[in-house]
């Protein structure tokens, strides 16, 4: 079989729909999932499907990675984007997938790419990646009953990770056995690479680098310093950000694409103070500066009014904390008389958690030392009216 053409070729990110792979089942695999089904979205999922939803950076990022007598076969004139997920349900927080088809010779091809959010090796992403390919075939027989030929698919993994990629990368090198057995056993396994992209260092590999928009490299590059201030201040500046954004045009689409830029950099760099990531972004979006500055400007805008907003909640939560505070010293002074100023003083410092505690203990302690620490054996002291009683029956 061969390993790009023998397989057909899918581009994945997480789609609204999900497939159940029970082969003996009578049910559809091919389901609507529910919003209560989708699992929290990742940095990397939003900034990645944005990206690759859009027709002309996903074409870029597949030829990249197909080999060029691929690429010269494939009508690219015929690329579109497929509906569907193949992911598990529970797995959605760790890996997300993006279909493509287009035709290859007349014939339906698809693109199916997985990336990953764990930012770990998975020793065996072959074997998933196989069981996503069968899904996608398990869904085309069910759809069309009457083939009698699978189209090919080529799976492709976009992964970043501290280590690098350091699993298999074929089928059958997760297959146990070696030795004559293993020979006579060969054409009985089934056999098919992922073309894997890694962008651990910095650097995308196996692709063909003058073949993708400016805007992948830059994601591409977001995704490898991701969670890593050092790195990602210091290439900044050598990165082609202008460039990627003048690719937009300019409007709507090009602050988009900052949009999503500038919040997957907010969200995997959160010890950095937004506004440095601002002007980072700004020094080195030379070629779409107007755009930029605009939308870089409105950015400030939102920040300071954030800042205004959590001033006035933090307000609200210091007056519903004081108030707390002067009701509790009132109850102390109604039930113990006069209080003390070091009392007071504690009081007045206490946060909401703790008055809210002592305001329980009041109805009860006989002291104010059991209001505030509570008794000597640390358990909750009586109720003074139910001990009264129990006294006169004695």
């Amino acid at each position: 079989m061969s390993q790009f053409l023998g397989i057909p070729t899918v581009l994945c990110l997480r789609s609204r729909f999900s497939i159940d792979f029970s082969l003996p089942s009578a049910q559809p695999a091919f389901v609507p999932k529910t919003t209560r089904d989708r699992a929290p979205a990742q940095p990397h999922d939003a900034l990645v499907k944005w990206t690759l939803t859009q027709r002309r950076h996903a074409l870029s990022l597949v030829k990249a990675a197909l080999p060029k007598e691929v690429v010269d076969a494939v009508d690219w004139s015929t690329f579109r984007i497929e509906k569907g997920s193949f992911v598990d349900d529970d797995l959605r927080n760790r890996y997300s997938d993006i279909v493509w088809s287009a035709r290859l010779e007349g014939e339906e091809v698809f693109f199916y790419t997985l990336i990953e959010h764990q930012r770990a090796v998975e020793a065996l992403m072959i074997f998933r990646m196989g069981l996503y390919m069968w899904r996608l075939w398990e869904h085309l027989v069910r759809e069309q009953p009457e083939r009698t030929t699978l189209p090919p698919i080529v799976p492709l993994l976009l992964h970043h990770s501290d280590t690098g990629w350091t699993a298999a990368t074929a089928f059958e090198q997760i297959i146990a056995g070696k030795g004559p057995v293993r020979e006579a056993l060969e054409r009985h396994i089934p056999h098919f690479e992922l073309r894997l992209v890694d962008v651990s260092d910095g650097r995308a590999h196996n692709l063909a680098d003058d073949a993708l928009t400016g805007f992948v490299e830059v994601v591409l590059w977001c995704l490898s310093v991701a969670y890593d201030d050092e790195r990602f201040e210091q290439e900044i500046q050598r990165r082609p950000v202008g460039k990627a954004l003048a690719e937009a045009p300019a409007g709507p689409h090009r602050r988009a694409a900052l949009g999503v830029l500038f919040w997957y950099l907010v969200s995997t760099h959160p010890d950095m103070p937004r506004r440095k990531i601002s002007d980072l972004l700004l020094e080195a979006g030379q070629g779409a500066q107007e755009d930029v500055v605009d939308f870089m400007a409105e950015i400030k805008r939102m920040m300071r009014d954030e800042v205004k907003l959590e001033g006035k909640r933090e307000g609200i939560r210091e007056g519903k904390r004081e108030g707390s505070a002067a009701i509790l010293l009132d109850l102390l002074a109604a039930r113990f008389g006069k209080v003390p100023v070091a009392v007071q003083a504690r009081v007045e410092a206490a946060d909401e958690k703790v008055i809210s505690t002592w305001a329980v203990r009041v109805l009860t302690a006989g002291t104010l030392t059991e209001v505030l620490d509570g008794d000597a054996a640390g358990a909750p002291p009586k109720p003074r009216a139910a001990a009264h009683r129990a006294g006169k029956r004695r």
